[in-house]
C-alpha cells in the first residue's frame, strides 16, 4: 500500500482551520455539574457526566470508526503505523501477516486488564482502529518509553521493548511522538470515567485517586505537555459525541482539567468560563496531616503550624474540627479574614489525648465564597511509652531534639549522627525483575500465578513463594527493594529471606515499596519472597543493588548525658545535611530501652541569602525544592546521562517535588531565565 503521511494532513488542516477556530464549541450545560469542584470531587463529577453514554457493542465500533477515525482523504486514521492506507470495511481484519495488511480494533487499555467487561470493551474513546500486525506486537503491554535497540514498526513509527521510563523496567509499547498526547488524554478519560470500578487493572490503573500508578502518571503528564490537543482530537471529540455512544472527552474540551485532576493544581476549582472563583489552595482537600505522637503522660499537646492559603476569597473563612475523635484536636484561630487567607495565614493545630490509641478527625474549611467545604484529614497517636519526638526550631546549623518524659527517669542520653556515603563503593544493580510473567530464572513453590501483570503468591489454602537465581551478596552492602500490593482485602504480608534466613517482613496496605538492607550473604546467595495462605499478595518487582551505602558517623561529644530534660539544642552542624538522633532514658545509672530514631535535615545555607529575584534549586532528603521560580516556568529533571525523567509547569514561587534516590540534573526554564544544577536525592 502507498505510504500516507499523517503529519502532512495535520499541517494542511492546521493551515486551513487555525484562522477560524481551533476549539469546537462545547454543548451548553454539558459540564455544569462539574463547575466549582476540584481534585477528586471534580474527577467523580466528570465520571458521572461522561458515563451518560450508550454501549455500542464490540461489533458496533466498526461503524463508528467511519466518522470518528476518518482521515481527510477518507481512509482509516491509524495511530500505530504511518504506512497504512486502509479502506473502511474492505481492509477490515481478518487475518494478517505483515504491517499494512488490515486494520482491527486496538484497546489502548488492553481488554485483558479489565477481563473484557462492558462497557470498557467497546468504549470508542480508548478502542482505536490500528494496523493488525503492529497491534499484535503491542500485545497487552503498557505504554512506556524504550531505549536504543528496541523493535519497531516500519520507519520506526511505533516501538516496543524494555522500558527506560523511571519506575518500570518491563516490556512496553511506545507510540509515536505525534500521538503521545492523544493516548495520554485517552488514559485520563479512562481513569476518570471508570474511577469507581478500577481494581488494579494491568498494574497501571489503581483503585485510589487519581487512579493511575505514579510512574505512568508522570510519563503521561509529560506526553500531555509535549503533544497538546490537535485538530484531529477536536474533530474526533465532536464525532464521538454525535455518534451512538454520545459522550465527550473532557480533557480535549478543557485541557486544563489534566492539571486540575492529575497535576499540581488539584485544589483549584474548575471554572470553564475563566472566572476567578474563590478556592482554597492549601491545605489540599482530602490530604492528611499527621500530628505525630503524643504521650498520655504529658499535659501539653503536640502542635503543628500550617498555612491556609486561598485565591479570590470573598469573605470570612471558618475552620472547624469534626469527625470521630474531634475532642482530641483543636485549631487556632477558628476564623480568618479574606485578606489573611488570600495572603496565606498561619494557623496552629493541636493534638492531645488521655487515651492510648490512634485518633482521627477532620479540619473543615468553609466560607469565603468557596463552592464546597475543604475537608482535611487529621491523625495522631497517643502512647503510654517513651519516644523521641520530631525536632523543633530547625536552622542551618542547629535543631532542638525533643522526647517524651519517662516515668522515674533521672537523666537522658542523646545520640546524634549522620550517614557518610563517601566511603561506600559505587552503587551497582545486581538484579531487576518485573513479574509481568514468571521468569524461568526464578524457582517457585506452592501456589504462584501471574494475574493482572503481577505475580500472585499464595492461595486460600496454600502458601506461595518465589526464589531468585544465585547472586553475590558477600560484600554485606546490598539492599532489596520490593514493590508489592495486597491480594484484594487480605491482611497481606510478604516474608523476605536470604539463604533461608528471614531478614524482614513487608506488611502491605495498598501498593507498597520497601527497601530492606542485606548485611550478610555469600557469593551465591538466593532471595526468597513468601506469602502465607489466606494472606495472599501480589508481587510487582524486585530490585537488588550493592554499594551506594553509607557509614554512620557519630557527632563529636555524642552520645552525651543531657540531664533530666525533655529537649536539647544540638549545635555546630553543617547546613543541608540529614541528621538522626535517639534518646536513652536512665534511672540512676541503669540505661532503659532506647527510643525510636528521628531524622532531621538542616536548612540549606543559601536559603536566607538568596535574592528575591534569584532562583534556588536544592534537595533535602528525597525532596527537591525550587524557590523564587517565575510563574509558568518549566522544571525538568534528567538522569546524569541526559535522559528526561520528569517535567512540570511551575504555578508558584515555591515548589516541592519528590525524587527517587540518585544523582540528577535539574533544569528550570522560562522566557526570562534558565538555571541548571546537579542535585543528589537520598534518604
Amino acid at each position: 500500500m502507498n505510504r500516507i503521511s499523517h503529519n502532512r494532513f495535520g499541517l494542511a488542516l492546521a493551515a486551513c482551520l487555525f484562522s477560524l477556530s481551533l476549539w469546537a464549541e462545547v454543548p451548553a450545560g454539558y459540564y455544569d455539574a462539574a463547575v466549582g469542584k476540584s481534585g477528586e470531587e471534580l474527577q467523580k463529577s466528570l465520571s458521572t457526566i461522561i458515563n451518560n453514554a450508550t454501549d455500542v457493542g464490540y461489533s458496533g465500533l466498526w461503524d463508528l470508526y467511519r466518522t470518528t477515525d476518518k482521515r481527510p482523504d477518507g481512509k482509516v486514521w491509524d495511530m500505530y503505523s504511518d504506512v497504512t492506507d486502509f479502506v473502511f470495511g474492505t481492509d477490515q481484519c481478518g487475518t494478517y501477516s505483515s504491517e499494512g495488511d488490515c486494520y482491527n480494533r486496538e484497546h489502548s487499555v488492553p481488554k485483558s486488564w479489565f477481563s473484557e467487561q462492558s462497557p470498557m470493551k467497546s468504549d470508542v474513546w480508548h478502542v482505536y482502529p490500528t494496523d493488525g500486525k503492529v497491534n499484535g506486537m503491542r500485545s497487552n503491554n503498557p505504554f512506556g518509553e524504550v531505549g536504543s535497540g528496541a523493535s519497531s514498526s516500519k520507519n520506526g513509527f511505533s516501538k516496543w521493548g524494555k522500558c527506560v521510563t523511571p519506575g518500570y523496567s518491563g516490556t512496553v509499547f511506545e507510540p509515536n511522538d505525534e500521538y503521545k498526547g492523544d493516548f495520554a488524554r485517552t488514559y485520563f478519560y479512562f481513569a476518570t470515567r471508570y474511577q469507581n470500578r478500577i481494581n488494579n487493572w494491568g498494574g497501571i490503573f489503581v483503585s485510589s485517586y487519581p487512579h493511575i500508578v505514579q510512574w505512568q502518571l508522570d510519563m503521561l503528564l509529560r506526553w500531555n505537555e509535549m503533544d497538546p490537543v490537535s485538530q484531529k482530537e477536536i474533530d474526533r471529540n465532536e464525532a464521538v459525541y454525535a455518534s451512538k455512544q454520545g459522550n465527550r472527552n473532557p480533557f480535549i474540551d478543557y485541557p486544563e482539567l489534566v492539571d486540575l485532576i492529575f497535576g499540581d493544581r488539584r485544589n483549584e476549582p474548575f471554572s470553564p468560563a475563566g472566572q476567578n472563583s474563590p478556592y482554597i489552595e492549601a491545605p489540599q482537600g482530602g490530604s492528611t496531616i499527621d500530628l505525630g505522637i503524643a504521650s498520655v503522660n504529658v499535659s501539653d499537646p503536640v502542635t503543628m503550624q500550617i498555612q491556609v492559603k486561598g485565591r479570590n476569597i470573598e469573605g470570612e473563612v471558618s475552620l472547624e474540627i469534626g469527625g470521630t475523635d474531634s475532642e482530641c484536636f483543636s485549631v487556632n484561630p477558628r476564623t480568618l479574614t479574606a485578606d489573611a487567607v488570600n495572603n496565606g495565614a498561619t494557623v496552629e493545630l493541636s493534638y492531645h489525648s488521655t487515651v492510648v490509641g490512634s485518633h482521627r478527625a477532620t479540619l473543615d474549611i468553609t466560607g469565603g465564597g468557596i463552592s464546597s467545604a475543604v475537608v482535611v484529614n487529621l491523625t495522631g497517636q497517643a502512647i503510654d511509652d517513651f519516644v523521641a519526638l520530631p525536632a523543633k526550631e530547625i536552622g542551618k546549623t542547629s535543631f532542638v531534639a525533643a522526647w517524651t518524659p519517662k516515668s522515674e527517669a533521672t537523666d537522658y542520653e542523646l545520640n546524634v549522627w549522620y550517614d557518610d556515603y563517601s566511603s561506600s563503593s559505587p552503587e551497582k544493580e545486581i538484579l531487576n525483575t518485573v513479574f509481568s510473567s514468571k521468569p524461568d530464572t526464578w524457582t517457585y513453590e506452592g501456589y504462584t500465578a501471574v494475574e493482572n501483570g503481577m505475580l500472585r503468591l499464595g492461595s486460600g489454602s496454600n502458601d506461595g513463594s518465589a526464589t531468585s537465581p544465585a547472586m553475590d551478596l558477600s560484600a554485606g552492602d546490598a539492599s532489596i527493594t520490593v514493590v508489592a500490593e495486597p491480594y484484594h482485602n487480605d491482611q497481606s504480608v510478604i516474608y523476605v529471606s536470604v539463604d533461608g534466613q528471614e531478614i524482614g517482613q513487608i506488611t502491605l496496605d495498598g501498593t507498597t515499596t520497601t527497601t530492606i538492607p542485606v548485611k550478610e550473604g555469600t557469593a551465591a546467595s538466593t532471595i526468597t519472597l513468601m506469602a502465607e495462605s489466606d494472606h495472599r499478595a501480589y508481587l510487582h518487582s524486585v530490585v537488588v543493588k550493592s554499594g551506594g551505602g553509607f557509614t554512620p558517623v557519630t557527632l563529636d561529644g555524642y552520645p552525651r548525658r543531657v540531664g533530666n530534660v525533655t529537649e536539647y539544642e544540638v549545635t555546630d552542624l553543617t547546613p543541608a545535611v540529614q541528621y538522626h538522633y535517639t534518646v536513652t532514658p536512665y534511672v540512676g545509672d541503669e540505661a532503659q530501652t532506647v527510643s525510636n530514631t528521628v531524622s532531621v535535615a538542616t536548612w540549606s545555607a543559601a536559603v536566607d541569602e538568596v535574592a528575591s529575584d534569584h532562583i534556588l534549586i536544592y534537595t533535602s532528603g528525597t525532596t527537591l525544592y525550587i524557590l523564587n521560580a517565575p510563574m509558568n516556568a518549566v522544571a525538568q529533571w534528567y538522569t546524569m546521562d541526559g535522559r528526561l525523567c520528569g517535567s512540570r509547569v511551575l504555578h508558584g514561587e515555591e515548589t516541592e517535588w519528590e525524587l527517587p534516590e540518585g544523582l540528577f540534573i535539574v533544569r528550570v526554564v522560562s522566557r526570562t531565565m534558565q538555571s541548571t544544577v546537579r542535585v543528589r536525592s537520598a534518604q
